[in-house]
């Protein structure tokens, strides 16, 4: 057996998730990643069993780099920082779609594509869960409700249904149009950066009370 370091492990993560994001998931094989570390394929496997299990590696340690960010800005709107709540959510939607951010959201794109309806592993929800927070969602309803009752979040639809769907909306719009790019047939490619600002006003008009 080899002695395993930590610094080894992030070093593949770091050149996997690069490959990955160049080159998609399908594509990318466990012998274009050993050969790009300069590792053989033998140590690869004793590190990562396959690609899958690489995969999920990158999309926990990219998953827990943005849980980080939202965890600040919603511990900002918990503690009043904002002068209402839905201007708080309104930042928390933004860092959703953070330039910053925009590799892992790549990674995390090729990776959702890839594992999709049949191909999701039935192990996966339960091994994401034991690694990232479970209270982040429950947060965003407690956060929602908060709005509603300083009046800056509309009253008439259901916190948790809002929280669900403002959660996925903007990551889901935002890595479709990183991936997407000069294969988006409905408008110019130098106008898609400015389509998610447009996606996120639109939700954020509609959660105001409505009169």
């Amino acid at each position: 057996m080899i002695h395993q370091t930590e610094e080894t492990r992030e070093k593949i993560i770091r050149i996997a998730e690069g490959l990955f994001i160049a080159n998609g998931f399908a594509d990318t094989q466990m012998k274009d990643i050993a050969v790009a570390i300069d590792m053989s394929r033998n140590t690869l496997y004793r590190y990562y069993q396959d690609k899958y299990d690489l995969g999920f590696a990158i999309l926990v340690v990219t998953l827990k780099r943005k849980v980080s960010l939202y965890d600040r800005i919603m511990e900002d709107i918990e503690k009043h920082q904002f002068p209402t709540v839905r201007e708080g959510v309104s930042v928390l939607l933004n860092a959703y779609a953070d330039i910053k951010y925009q590799a892992d959201d790549r990674f995390i794109a090729e990776f959702d594509g890839y594992y999709a309806g049949a191909r999701i592993p039935t192990e996966f929800r339960d091994e994401l869960t034991k690694v990232l927070p479970t209270n982040i969602t429950q947060r965003l309803i407690n956060i929602i409700l908060q709005g509603q009752s300083d009046g800056s979040i509309r009253p008439d639809l259901l916190a948790e249904h809002l929280a669900v769907t403002l959660f996925n909306a903007v990551p889901t719009f935002f890595r479709r149009m990183l991936l997407r790019q000069n294969a988006l047939m409905e408008i110019e490619s130098d106008a898609i950066p400015l389509l998610t600002p447009v996606l996120i006003q639109l939700l954020i008009d509609g959660m105001k009370p409505v009169k």
